[in-house]
């Protein structure tokens, strides 16, 4: 299965987390500037939306789909938000559907029986994500949230250490235990814990 995907309303932002909330829970020292919370906010998030393999954001998007047989369309994103619209050919294809939201599914219908797709480039348009903190309106589930604030204790405990130090005894002799670079970049076993329900899985 092949796609092809356009952004037709880009969301506003992609921060998993506020400057506020990051502050509020005492993450990061007054010595900090909001512009400067504000990139790690950004860093965390992006590292996140890799570690998932998805974006969080609502956006309305457009994506071609080329498939063929009785496999579901798997779209690029979810969970879906409000009915899709599908077309084949330039005909729509509404009502002979069956959407799973959650994971981001659409089935052919025949009656109230799944059935094979009989064309093989398929148009979707739909809203997919969820609505970031925030907004009055977020949605995003707080465990997404809470592991975006775990990646930024981590970023304000760093400050003033080498950031390749795990960590270092000065009883005795002394030791000092590094990071291998194959470690660079992966998450807090917290934050990879709660993310574990949101990573996507690829389908070639």
């Amino acid at each position: 299965m092949s796609t092809i995907l356009t952004v037709i309303t880009a969301a506003p932002s992609r921060r998993l987390t506020t400057i506020d909330a990051a502050r509020a829970q005492g993450l990061i020292g007054s010595e900090v500037s909001d512009t400067m919370v504000g990139a790690w906010i950004d860093q965390a998030s992006a590292s996140i939306a890799s570690y998932c393999r998805r974006p969080f954001a609502r956006e309305e998007v457009r994506e071609v789909v080329r498939t063929a047989g009785a496999a579901p369309l798997f779209l690029s994103r979810s969970p879906i938000v409000g009915d899709p619209a599908l077309s084949a050919g330039g005909v729509p294809l509404a009502g002979e559907i069956e959407v799973d939201a959650a994971a981001g599914l659409i089935y052919r219908l025949h009656g109230d029986e799944r059935c094979a797709w009989d064309r093989t480039r398929i148009e979707v348009t739909y809203t997919a994500g969820w609505v970031l903190p925030g907004s009055p309106a977020r949605d995003l589930p707080q465990d997404v949230e809470q592991a975006c604030l775990i990646l930024m204790a981590a970023r304000g405990a760093s400050l003033g250490r080498d950031p390749m130090l795990r960590s270092e005894t000065t009883e005795g002799v002394g030791s000092n235990s590094w990071i291998a670079s194959a470690d660079m970049g992966a998450l807090p076993p917290q934050a990879a814990s709660l993310l574990e329900p949101y990573v996507r899985v690829v389908v070639a």
